[in-house]
C-alpha cells in the first residue's frame, strides 16, 4: 500500500511539474532576466540583451529549455518553436483596452474580466492624439486577436490584444439528438475561461424555442451553430396572427400554409383566402410587422 501510494505521487508530481513557456514575453527593459520567465528565482541573472533598434528578440524554444536547465530548472517545456521577447511601448493603451472591453460586453452581457492586454505590433514612442479603434466582427469568437487604429490622416496601426475573462455558457447535460428540444432538462449554465468558440455560444438556458440542430455530446459548449429554431407552427395548424395599427393592437384567426420555426417568414391565409407573410412569435402564434 505505501509502494502504490509513493508511485501514485510520483506520477501527480510529474503530471503536474512541466511548466509551459509562453510564446511571447512583454518586458519593460531591452534585457531578458531569469526573473523575466522564471518566477522569484533563488539567484536572477541576466540571459539575453535586445538590441535597441529591434526591440525584440527571437530565440529557440529548445536553447532556451537548455538554458534553464543549466541554472537549475528542469521542468520547462514548449510547443513552439521559437519564443519572442518584445520590449513594451511606452504608450497608454487605457482607450484601446476601453474599446475591447465594450466590444466584447456588447456581445457577452455578463462577461468578468481579470485583464486587457493590448500590444502593438511594432515599437511606438507615443500614439496619434486622435483615432478610432476597428476590431473585426468576428473577434468576440476568441480571447485574442488583431486590431487597428485609423488615425486622422487614414493610416492604420496595428496592436494584438489578449483577454482574460470568465462568462456564463450553456452546456449540454446529457447527448442529445438530433431535434430533441433544448429546456432545462438537458441544459445547464457553466462558467468557462473564454478561451475560443465555433461560433456565438448561448449564455442562456433556452425554454420551448429551440432544437437540436444534430447531435451533441455531453458537456459540450452550446452555439448558434448547434440550436435550431423550434417547429412552431406546422401547415393547415389554426395559427393566431396579431399586428399594431398605431395604437391599436389588432389580431385575427388565420390558417398556416407553411410550416414555420421561430423567427420564420411564413404564409397564412386569413378567412377571406388572403395569403399574407407573418413573422412566427410562439406555438401557433405569429405577427405582421
Amino acid at each position: 500500500m505505501k509502494l502504490l501510494l509513493t508511485l501514485l505521487l510520483f506520477i501527480g508530481t510529474n503530471i503536474f511539474a512541466n511548466t509551459e513557456l509562453q510564446s511571447n514575453y512583454f518586458l519593460s527593459h531591452n534585457y531578458v532576466n531569469l526573473s523575466d520567465i522564471v518566477s522569484n528565482p533563488k539567484n536572477d541573472a541576466k540571459l539575453f540583451s535586445i538590441e535597441k533598434s529591434r526591440h525584440s528578440k527571437r530565440v529557440k524554444s529548445h536553447e532556451l529549455v537548455q538554458i534553464l536547465r543549466t541554472y537549475g530548472y528542469q521542468n520547462y517545456t514548449s510547443k513552439h518553436s521559437y519564443i519572442q521577447f518584445t520590449q513594451k511601448s511606452p504608450i497608454n493603451t487605457a482607450k484601446i483596452a476601453f474599446e475591447v472591453k465594450k466590444f466584447f460586453l456588447n456581445h457577452y452581457k455578463n462577461i468578468k474580466f481579470s485583464a486587457i492586454e493590448i500590444h502593438p505590433r511594432t515599437y511606438l514612442l507615443e500614439l496619434p492624439k486622435h483615432y478610432d479603434v476597428q476590431i473585426q466582427k468576428n473577434a468576440y469568437l476568441k480571447n485574442r486577436g488583431t486590431l487597428s487604429i485609423k488615425t486622422e490622416d487614414n493610416k492604420k496601426i496595428f496592436f494584438n490584444f489578449f483577454i482574460k475573462a470568465t462568462l456564463p455558457v450553456v452546456i449540454a447535460k446529457e447527448q442529445l439528438k438530433r431535434g430533441d428540444e433544448l429546456s432545462r432538462l438537458n441544459c445547464k449554465k457553466k462558467s468557462i475561461i473564454l478561451d475560443k468558440f465555433r461560433a456565438m455560444p448561448l449564455q442562456v438556458v433556452p425554454y420551448k424555442s429551440y432544437e437540436a440542430r444534430h447531435r451533441i455530446k455531453k458537456e459540450t459548449i452550446l452555439t448558434a451553430y448547434d440550436i435550431l429554431g423550434l417547429e412552431l407552427v406546422k401547415r393547415g395548424d389554426n395559427v393566431d396572427v396579431s399586428t399594431q395599427d398605431g395604437r391599436i393592437s389588432i389580431s385575427f384567426a388565420a390558417k398556416a400554409d407553411q410550416n414555420g420555426r421561430l423567427g420564420d417568414t411564413i404564409k397564412v391565409i386569413n378567412m377571406h383566402g388572403k395569403r399574407i407573410k407573418a413573422i412566427v412569435i410562439g406555438k401557433n402564434r405569429a405577427e405582421i410587422r
